[in-house]
This record gives C-alpha cells, structure tokens and sequence, in this order.
C-alpha cells in the first residue's frame, strides 16, 4: 500500500479534526500553555476513541507563520505524540493581502517555508485557494500547482494533497489527473452553511471516495449560541467586519440556533442531553451514514481554544442525532437563507 493510500485510509477513521486557525488568527494569540492544553486535549481524545488526530494548520494563521511555529513548539514539548498527529496545512498564499499564488516555484517555496516552520515533515499541503488567473488555455484549474504538489510528495516532502474551496468542476478533473496523490477535500460545511450538498461537491467527493474536511461546521460561532450581538466578538476578529455578523443579521441568522434548542435540545430526554455545538457536529457526521454520499466521509473540524472546549466537541458519544432529528434538521436548514453571504464584507477589509 503506497503512502498517499495509508494517509487516505487513515483519514477515514477519523470522526473529528481540530482546527487551530483560531488559536493565532486574532488580536491576541490564544497563550502557549492554554493552546497546548487544548491540543493535547484533541491528541488525547482522538487516542481514546481508537484513531489519529487531525490538526488543521495554515501558514498565513497570523503573522510570520505564527501558526506554524505553534505546533513545532507543542511537538517539541511532546514528541511522543507527534505520530499520533496527521497534519494538513493551508499555504500557497501571498502573505500580505493573502492573494492565490500558484506557479509551480511559488507553490514549492510555500511548502518548503511551511515545512521549516513546523520542523519538519507535514502529511497534507493544501492550496488554501486555487489561482485561477494562471490557469493556461483549456484548464479547469492551474495545473502547475498541483504538479508543484505532486513533485513533492514523490520526494518525500508532504505526504499528499488536499483541495480547499474548489468546485465540482475542479475536484473532477484534479481526480482525473492527478487522483493517486489526492487524500481529501476541504470545503464550508454546517447547518448554516450546506451549499456543498446542493451544488456537486459532496457527490463529487463521494464519486471519487474522498474525505471531506467540514471547515467552520459551527457556522464561524454562530451555532455555539454565544454570539448574538457584534459586540460579541473581540475586535480584531475578521469576523466583526462580515455582514452575517452584524446586530441586524444576527437577529435573523439566530432563528436556526432558537429551532436547533427548542426542537432538539429541549426535547432530548433525562440523560440524552447534547448542547449546540454537539447537535451541529453531529448533524454534519450523520451524513456519512445516509445513501446520498455512500463513498465520502465528512469530518467536522471544530476550532478550541480551551481543553473544555476541545472536550465537549471531540465527545463522540454525546455528538449523535437520531434518524428523526436528522430529517427535522434537514428540513429547516434547507431552507433557511442566511443573512450575508459566506465572505461578504460590510465594509472593506483591507482598510482596517
């Protein structure tokens, strides 16, 4: 079995990943021994429930790849736990207005920075965006990135590849060339935001037996219930500046927390219980059971900057939903329109 395949193969048993973006990507850094203990946290429960760890890293997850150098400190510290990690890491982007940069020598010297940074060997590299404006005549992607990738993994550099934010369209015709060296895809998924299971991702993953990485799948906080007004969320926080989070926008986009508490949670009975987080969590993991996406695996990869936080995310047993749950959820998220779109700004980003 080749390496790309036991990469694969792993991923599968995971049931849970651990998103670290929020750890560094914000005014003030998350402190090292409060970020070590959640993810030492995530380590430890993964272990618990018999599989790897997944850490998502990025190399533009605050300055200087702060990120980075997070999780070389922490293996430093623990380097026992360091093969019981799978690491994917976002990169490919222009630090400084965080710009698509995809020729073949700029994706190489991403990964090689990236590499430096963490010490060492990382097991998924993924283009955080795919730059379209070098794509050459008749692609549906920019094939030099990928074979930027691709050359990489044959020397040993990163174990595989991974897509984010790609469409139907690209995921085909990635698996069409190169498939062997492709280990997941990594796309929005949550109650607030399903679009991948209505525009051909999910069944693209599916066809092609791919895992998907469910980023945000607590909808960027809003399906925590602790968000309800703007002034919630620390400033610095590029999420201050989203239309979705504005006083007015949140008023509405709360409608599917208040549905999610009065038709699930209050509803379980004496010992079922289950808070917010667990409810979405576990909404996005019963999709590996249903018939429409036989052959993916959705792994939700929730953020923690806390070990209790971490805990109550990574409880597997706690975070299931019934069959009936799932159809009630389904029906209402389907058709509730959030306010804002995904990334829309209320004002411009880059004079803040």
């Amino acid at each position: 079995m080749s390496k790309i395949q036991q990469i694969r193969n792993t991923i599968r048993s995971i049931g849970t990943g651990y998103g670290l973006m929020s750890l560094t990507w914000k005014a003030v850094p998350t402190e090292q021994e409060q970020a070590f203990g959640a993810m030492k946290k995530a380590i430890d429960l993964a272990r618990a429930s018999n599989h790897i760890a997944f850490f998502n890293v990025g190399e533009f997850y605050g300055k200087d790849r702060v990120n980075l150098h997070l999780v070389r400190d922490f293996f430093k510290k623990y380097p026992e736990l360091r093969e019981h990690v799978i690491i994917s890491c976002k990169g490919a982007m222009d630090l400084s207005d965080l710009h698509a940069m995809g020729k073949y020598d700029d994706v190489v010297k991403s990964v090689e920075a990236c590499t430096e940074a963490i010490g060492g060997f990382i097991e998924i590299f993924e283009p955080a965006r795919l730059d379209m404006d070098i794509c050459k005549e008749g692609e549906v992607y920019p094939k030099e990135s990928i074979q930027a990738l691709k050359d990489l993994c044959d020397k040993g550099v990163i174990g595989a590849i991974s897509l984010s934010e790609v469409d139907e369209k690209v995921i085909n015709a990635v698996a069409a060339d190169f498939g062997e060296y492709l280990a997941c895809v990594e796309v929005e998924l949550s109650l607030f935001c399903d679009d991948i299971l209505h525009n051909g991702v999910a069944k693209a993953c599916s066809d092609h037996n791919m895992a998907i990485i469910c980023y945000s799948p607590l909808g960027k906080g809003i399906l925590t219930g602790q968000i309800t007004k703007n002034s919630d969320i620390p400033d610095g926080d590029f999420r201050k500046m989203l239309k979705s989070f504005s006083d007015e926008a949140l008023q509405h986009n709360q409608e599917i927390v208040s549905f999610i508490r009065t038709e699930i949670i209050e509803k379980r009975p004496a010992g079922k219980e289950i808070t917010l987080p667990q409810v979405a969590l576990a909404w996005i993991k019963h999709w590996n059971g249903d018939s429409s996406y036989p052959n993916a695996k959705f792994i939700p990869i929730p953020s923690g900057s806390s070990a209790a936080r971490v805990a109550e995310n990574f409880d597997e047993e706690k975070s299931t939903i019934s069959d009936e749950e799932f159809k009630k959820l389904n029906k209402y998220a389907f058709n509730f329109k959030p306010v804002g779109a995904r990334y829309e700004f209320v004002s411009d980003p880059t004079k803040h």
